[in-house]
This record gives structure tokens, C-alpha cells and sequence, in this order.
């Protein structure tokens, strides 16, 4: 991955910048999956505060890193067309020589109401079917885990079922930052790292 693409997107006060990168990540996965390039995601002004959640965001940017060929073959300015006032599509560059580190972006999974259900119903078989003190603070650090705070993309879902009242199925993808050495490992299909073989990308 010697070579990357920014696409940053323009301040406009008639629409969220949360909702341009909503829409730019979902052309994107939809690329990646048509071309099934080898191609990274990374999100140069990725923060997390530690004292406020509200201020976690991805940012402004989003990068694409890959080879100058792979980066080439995706075509993504047709995939862009919707978009195209509200993000401005770099050109490809070579990754600089000198970079600040690397890191893989995965996606952090949170828990769903069934598996809350799933739990108290392990804990109440455990407590020998009577619900009691350490049961109880069992499932309430249970759900505090799930309280994921990591800045997210809103996508929709088209391998769960329809909504019950006919619309469609949103969840929120939760991207973790994690600093490390060089990995070559594998991609999602969303340009994310693999959670089990990570893939890094230079951070700059």
C-alpha cells in the first residue's frame, strides 16, 4: 500500500458532515465489493475523547490506501456522482517516506438486546433459578459493555430482515482505532481491517 487517495469533504451548512460520510462510506463499500480491490480505509482526524464521547468523531477525511493501480482500477469518482458537491476527491499520491506510525481501523461489534436476553437467562440458570444480588451487578456490567462510544458510521443492512413496519434496517458501524507495527493481513469488505489478520496502514 504505497499509494492513497483523500477524499475530504466540504463544509456545507445546509447538511451534516456525519451524514456526507455516511453516504460517501456506503459508495465506497459498494465499490469495493464490485471491484474486490485490495484497497484500505483509514480516517486521517480520527479522535476519541476519553473525557466526552460527544466529541469522538471519524473526521473530515476519509483515505484510501492501496497501490497506485488497485487505487486506479476502483473508478471512484462515478460512485461520487451523488455526492460530488459535498466531497472533494484527491488525487492518487505516493505514501510519504516519513509517516507518524500505523494503525488498523476494525470494526468494534456491540451487543443487541438478545444477547442482554441471552445473558440473564445464563445468569438465572447459573443462580440456580432465583435472581439475586451478584446476578443482578453480573448483567449490569454486561450492559455497561455495551455502551460502545466509538465514533460510527450509520449504514444500512441488506443481509437482515426488513423492518417490521416495511422500512429498511440502519445499524451503527463502530470503528475502533488500534496503533501498531506493519501487518499485512486481510480486508472486510469495507476496507476495514480483518479482526483476526490485521492489515495496518501508514498513519500521516
Amino acid at each position: 500500500m504505497d499509494s492513497y487517495i483523500d477524499i475530504q469533504i466540504l463544509h456545507n451548512p445546509e447538511i451534516a458532515s456525519a451524514l456526507v460520510m455516511n453516504q460517501l462510506f456506503y459508495q465506497l463499500h459498494l465499490t469495493l465489493v464490485e471491484n474486490e480491490s485490495p484497497v484500505a480505509v483509514s480516517f486521517p482526524d480520527y479522535h476519541v475523547d476519553a473525557d466526552n464521547h460527544r466529541n469522538n468523531t471519524l473526521g473530515n477525511r476519509l483515505r484510501l490506501h492501496g497501490s497506485a493501480t488497485a487505487l486506479n482500477s476502483l473508478n471512484i469518482q462515478q460512485y461520487l456522482v451523488d455526492i460530488s458537491n459535498y466531497a472533494l476527491l484527491g488525487e492518487i499520491k505516493p505514501v510519504p517516506d516519513v509517516v507518524q506510525g500505523y494503525a488498523a481501523f476494525v470494526r468494534k461489534h456491540s451487543k443487541s438486546p438478545r444477547d442482554i436476553d441471552r445473558k440473564r437467562q445464563y445468569l438465572l440458570k447459573k443462580a440456580g433459578g432465583e435472581w439475586n444480588d451478584m446476578a443482578e451487578k453480573s448483567l449490569s456490567r454486561f450492559i455497561e459493555k455495551l455502551r460502545c462510544q466509538l465514533p460510527f458510521i450509520h449504514l444500512v443492512s441488506h443481509s437482515s430482515k426488513p423492518a417490521e413496519d416495511g422500512g429498511k434496517n440502519y445499524f451503527h458501524l463502530f470503528i475502533n482505532k488500534e496503533t501498531g507495527e506493519v501487518q499485512q493481513g486481510k480486508l472486510t469488505k469495507y476496507g476495514l481491517s480483518d479482526v483476526q489478520h490485521r492489515t495496518t496502514v501508514p498513519i500521516f
